[in-house]
């Protein structure tokens, strides 16, 4: 490995890193307000919110078409268009949420059978434009590298929102506060990222329009739509299969699993530019290179991280979400594991996505999200809670399996066994043995844990040599820093 695959993996890691910490405040506050709705409300509440919580995140995926990942490639080529793609990406977003929003309104004046949802659904119809003009808003900054001003209000503006959401149930407010609360950060948000890429001197300049935004950012709306989709498909679903109820206790575990997803989505944003490029320039052996250990660090790092809350998931929800969550523990494991599938395979859509494999991309997607549509509702109703994570479970790794077989196939001929299947192996025997001793203590688990790690590394060969000197050579500078500042 040469001096500038050690530069090229620095590189990654302080993109992700950074973006890691925007992603932190965006799902942590999830987390919290999950944790506040069924602390304060109850499992019916958090059922209900999960549900118009997952149309919400839908629709602003819809309205903003994609343009969350087709802007940061064209802003980060072009940076100085920012403005006018900022510009041309707000009134697209305004256009189009014009739709969703009147959707919402109706279906405000049409419930009746929970008192929260109809204010719940008004203030999602005047918070859609909002919501997705901050995600492009977002879009822009990530491509801009504006990652510290990002970072920065994000957490002043969650930690208001959250601040005076807290405040709102301590007074017997209902769900509708944890929909105003998200509103007023996307808002708090939109105005100081408006002030930043609205300069007066490009309100005269129109060099992009919203026609030519639409037709960038439909491939990877389409794409993006599905996989949210497949997210947020059991809090759609569960409820008629297993009650509200059961319903808010399954999404408990799934807003851990989604604020366990935040490092995945740092970590594929920060390999997105060196994909791209990676492609545009035609480095065959390179591309192989960069995609196979992209995968196996992506698993590896989903894995340990995957380890800890499966050893600790039973503490993790009763300590959120108290005992009346306890039987959510169990989900949240095979859902932690998901998200190790799901981790690897966003590294290989963003690499089939860079060489303009949009057509299998969205068609892989949509066979996951049938495949865990019907999963859903053989599993669920068999089993419960546990059927219902393992039908994503499998589901996910369906859509995984086609995703690597697709690209080993058609663009980059990287080696599945060392790259892919072992560390997936490695993953799978930890996963088994900790189900196994579900009902052991923390100590016992810890202990497995770790030894199977151990035994795993070693068996299936994970790591070889030349691997672990690449990482003490990335570690190195951060090693010498530590010690010049002792």
């Amino acid at each position: 490995m040469t001096h500038a695959t050690v530069g090229v993996a620095r590189g990654i890691l302080r993109n992700a890193g950074a973006l890691f910490l925007v992603g932190a405040f965006a799902k942590g506050a999830g987390l919290i307000i999950a944790v506040l709705v069924a602390r304060f409300l109850g499992a019916d509440a958090m059922g209900l919110f999960a549900a118009l919580f997952s149309i919400s995140v839908l629709i602003e995926t819809f309205i903003s078409l994609g343009m969350s990942d087709s802007l940061v490639r064209d802003v980060a080529a072009r940076p100085a268009e920012a403005p006018e793609m900022y510009r041309a990406a707000l009134k697209l977003v305004a256009w189009i949420s014009v739709i969703p929003a009147l959707g919402l309104a109706v279906a405000a004046f049409a419930v009746d059978a929970y008192a929260s949802a109809r204010p719940s659904l008004v203030i999602l119809a005047v918070g859609t434009p909002i919501s997705g003009a901050c995600v492009v808003a977002q879009a822009v900054l990530q491509g801009m590298e504006r990652v510290l001003l990002l970072t920065w209000v994000t957490f002043c503006a969650r930690i208001v929102s959250l601040i005076l959401l807290f405040v709102a149930f301590y007074h017997g407010a209902g769900i509708e506060a944890g929909f105003a609360s998200r509103v007023l950060f996307h808002l708090l948000c939109l105005a100081v990222f408006s002030l930043i890429l609205l300069p007066k001197s490009a309100l005269n300049r129109a060099t992009h329009s919203a026609r030519h935004l639409l037709t960038r950012a439909l491939p990877f709306a389409a794409n993006k739509g599905i996989r949210e989709l497949s997210v947020r498909l059991p809090s759609l679903m569960l409820p008629g299969v297993v009650g509200l109820a059961g319903a808010g206790i399954f999404d408990s575990a799934n807003r851990v699993r989604s604020t366990l997803g935040m490092t995945m989505s740092a970590s594929v944003i920060g390999l997105m530019p060196e994909f791209a490029r990676n492609a545009r320039e035609g480095e065959v052996g390179s591309a192989d290179t960069l995609i196979g250990y992209s995968v196996k660090y992506m698993c590896l790092g989903m894995a340990l991280i995957g380890t800890v809350v499966a050893v600790l998931s039973d503490w993790i929800i009763r300590l959120l979400f108290g005992s009346e969550f306890a039987a959510a523990a169990i989900p949240l494991q095979l859902l932690t594991w998901t998200q190790v599938l799901n981790g690897v395979d966003a590294v290989l859509q963003q690499a089939m996505l860079a060489r303009a494999a949009v057509g299998p991309a969205i068609r892989n997607s949509t066979i996951g999200v049938v495949a865990q549509f019907a999963l859903l509702i053989g599993l669920a109703a068999g089993w419960g809670l546990p059927g219902a994570a393992l039908a994503v479970l499998l589901s996910s790794f369906a859509t995984m399996v086609i995703d690597l077989d697709h690209l080993v196939r058609h663009m980059v001929a990287i080696r599945v066994w060392h790259f892919a299947v072992a560390p997936l192996l490695a993953t799978l025997a930890v996963a088994v043995l900790l189900l196994a001793v579900q009902d052991a203590g923390i100590a016992t688990r810890s202990a497995v844990a770790v030894g199977t790690w151990a035994v795993a590394m070693a068996l299936f060969r994970v790591l070889p040599r030349q691997e672990l000197a690449f990482i003490r050579r990335l570690v190195a500078p951060a090693r010498a820093r530590s010690a010049g500042d002792s």
